[in-house]
């Protein structure tokens, strides 16, 4: 027979020695006082505010229609997208200032001039 066995209280493995004949738990746990009983820990309680009515819906109106990619990217690339819209409207309508306007941005950037001095043509219009 062995000379090491198992606790069945701590789960230690001890000496045949540390037991008493057949006991199934140990001198030291057997000796030891017990360990004070836990206080379960209180529950959390909340105290919940009445809930504020809700709003009335808001009156349906007429829904306007989706246009191309409207409502899709991020906030920075449908600004940019809006910004160039508006520029190829402005070029459409006012090719003398537009080109002249866009001349002297370049040239304020170090940009060199477009090679046919005349703003470029709007996208799509192209033949």
């Amino acid at each position: 027979m062995s000379g090491w066995r198992k606790c069945d209280r701590c789960r230690k493995v001890r000496t045949a020695a540390e037991f008493d004949g057949a006991a199934p738990t140990c001198q030291v746990c057997r000796t030891a006082a017990a360990a004070p009983a836990r206080k379960r820990a209180a529950t959390v309680t909340r105290i919940q505010a009445p809930a504020a009515p809700a709003a009335p819906p808001a009156a349906a109106g007429p829904r306007r229609p989706r246009l191309g990619a409207v409502g899709s990217g991020d906030l920075e690339v449908r600004e940019r997208r809006a910004r160039r819209v508006a520029q190829d409207a402005l070029a459409e309508a006012h090719p003398e200032e537009f080109a002249t306007l866009l001349r002297e941005a370049r040239q304020a950037e170090g940009l060199r001039p477009l090679s046919t001095g005349a703003a470029p043509p709007p996208p799509g219009t192209e033949d």
